[in-house]
């Protein structure tokens, strides 16, 4: 049976589903007509009668928090986090155009979020962590905040293989605290492990195209985004669901409201330490860049790393990306539509990410992803290197053992272009011009 595939925009012109308005711009859309593999099929009817006899599936703030009040036994401390939530929540019913498995997993999704909200506001004694409740890391801490899809995945596993380094695995990512369940283990890391294996592989399982993208190991380094989100101010919500009516409410945050966002990020990480201060953290996530001045501040010696792409080659796999991860949870197939509001938000992301690096530029590393690919070890050492931490035979060994273990496309390779999602080069360069520029004066160094 043949998996779901976002299909070309002239391709699904000739089928019908897209259509022109009079002055020929393409529109939205009809509904996905393809073959949904059968435990898609099978999920999506379960979830579609689920959805009818209990409130549970419902995306309704005040249902969800109940939800959340009732598996922890606890009532929230504070309304902080309740505009974004109302803002995420009606953006995702009214936007998203999701089906019923898209909308069953977006509850579910929701409720873990307060869920260890809940168990936080618990741990720090009120809705927000004091200056003693956040991460102080004894070694500096290596932030890798380069765009989405320039070698940062391979560059936060090839760090995560050094023995000194502290990660994030994935299982632990996505379940800091406890299972979203009532069961009396569920705080157990054995309970959290299993939660993650069964989440991601039905994940896989429900589209298997995922893999060729983007790896979910549950064991493997993963991104903190999965910490940032239970703050209700991500925008890693982009790349699941359509919802542009909750990006621009996240553009227009103060910078005292992104403080407040990264202090409870910050503060989930202490949880999470275990007093393991002869290991320096490797974290990684792209939404990180424009606030390298928020967490520069918080987290006083922190190197970020810059990663370097070709501009045409970020947006178009990240194009990609999105309109697979979207494509999980709607049967609407848009790619002009997500490329259209993927490079809005990347041009954003760009030029916010060099005006902030550019701010603290003695704590970045720039890496252009073709150096990374060249001499991946040489990266890892000038990272060290800024960051003062020592480079060792083991670790050495580790990373190289892992380069091994790991081929670049061992999934298949991924393909995509700028077309497929009504772009030209012409245009992604000038959108994100700050960003294009500094990429060529990187790529122009390694030729010299």
């Amino acid at each position: 049976m043949k998996a779901f595939q976002v299909r070309k925009p002239e391709m699904m012109e000739r089928e019908g589903v897209i259509h022109h308005d009079t002055k020929g711009n393409c529109g939205m859309i009809d509904r996905f007509s393809g073959r949904r593999p059968l435990r898609y099929r099978c999920l999506q009817g379960a979830f579609w009668l689920a959805e009818r006899c209990s409130w549970r599936y419902r995306l309704d703030v005040a249902g969800l928090e109940r939800q959340a009040r009732e598996i922890t036994g606890r009532q929230f401390q504070g309304t902080v986090h309740r505009p974004r939530l109302e803002r995420l929540v009606a953006s995702i019913r009214d936007e998203a155009a999701l089906n019923a498995l898209g909308r069953v997993a977006a509850a579910g999704t929701i409720v873990r979020m307060l869920v260890t909200r809940l168990c936080m506001e618990e741990i720090w004694g009120g809705p927000e962590p004091t200056t003693a409740d956040l991460l102080h890391p004894a070694r500096p801490p290596i932030f890798i905040v380069g765009m989405p899809r320039t070698g940062t995945t391979a560059l936060h596993k090839l760090l995560a293989a050094d023995p000194a380094a502290r990660t994030l695995p994935l299982w632990e990512a996505a379940f800091p605290v406890m299972v979203p369940t009532r069961d009396a283990a569920r705080r157990t890391a054995a309970a959290r492990q299993a939660a993650a294996v069964h989440t991601f592989t039905q994940m896989k399982r429900v589209a298997p195209e995922l893999s060729g993208i983007h790896e979910l190991d549950p064991f493997g380094a993963d991104e903190c985004h999965w910490l940032l989100v239970n703050t209700v101010a991500d925008y890693i919500f982009h790349v699941r669901w359509r919802v542009p009516e909750y990006e621009r409410f996240l553009a227009g945050l103060a910078e005292s409201e992104w403080d407040s966002i990264y202090r409870e990020y910050l503060g989930t990480l202490r949880l999470l330490d275990g007093g393991q201060t002869d290991r320096h953290w490797v974290f990684k996530h792209p939404v990180h860049a424009p606030r390298i001045g928020t967490l520069a501040r918080l987290v006083p010696d922190a190197i970020f790393v810059q990663t370097y792409r070709d501009v045409g080659e970020v947006v178009g796999s990240f194009c990609s990306l999105v309109s697979t991860m979207r494509g999980i949870s709607s049967d609407t197939v848009d790619p002009r539509g997500d490329g259209a509001d993927t490079l809005r938000l990347l041009a954003r992301f760009a030029g916010e990410s060099e005006a902030a690096a550019a701010r603290v530029e003695d704590r970045v590393v720039r890496i252009h992803y073709k150096t990374l690919l060249a001499d991946p070890l040489a990266v890892i050492r000038k990272i060290y290197e800024r960051a003062g931490i020592a480079w060792t035979s083991a670790g050495a060994a580790a990373m190289t053992g892992w380069l091994a273990e790991h081929p670049q496309d061992r999934h298949g390779r991924h393909r995509y272009s700028l077309e497929q999602f009504g772009l030209d080069d012409r245009h992604v360069r000038s959108a994100c011009a700050a960003y294009d520029a500094q990429e060529r004066t990187l790529a122009a160094a390694r030729s010299a």
